[in-house]
């Protein structure tokens, strides 16, 4: 990936954390959001796919409700640096991973697609 890179001084790069769930907002359905912390606040993401680079796959420990929860940070570097965060027991982390098994090339972009499922469910697919 060749990426035009400004010299001087700058602020480092923040990553945009993607959250996987399905949801509606004034009956516009979605199925990642970013959250607002300062706001305690869901913005969802009506775009159902990302396409971009991916750079690594990490395990990550958050504490919600007094207990750790292993959760699968995706990175993937598009147009900024995102981090689609979902937990590992979820449709989602299961049909990205078994999905990503299937790819031989990662030097091309991938678009990842979310799919709603029923209830609160939502899985991935690769296009291309």
């Amino acid at each position: 990936m060749v990426t035009e890179i400004k010299l001087g001084l700058c602020n480092p790069p923040e990553p945009i954390y993607l959250y996987v769930n399905q949801g509606e907002v004034d009956g516009e359905s979605y199925v990642w959001y970013k959250f607002n912390i300062s706001q305690d606040k869901k913005i969802p993401v009506t775009q159902r796919a990302l396409t971009g680079y991916l750079s690594s796959l990490r395990l990550t420990t958050k504490e919600f409700k007094g207990k750790d929860n292993l959760k699968l940070d995706i990175v993937v570097s598009a147009d900024e640096l995102y981090i689609v965060r979902t937990g590992v027991e979820t449709n989602f982390a299961k049909s990205f991973l078994l999905a990503a098994s299937l790819i031989q090339d990662f030097s091309k972009p991938l678009i990842i697609v979310a799919n709603a499922g029923d209830e609160n469910t939502v899985f991935v697919r690769f296009v291309g």
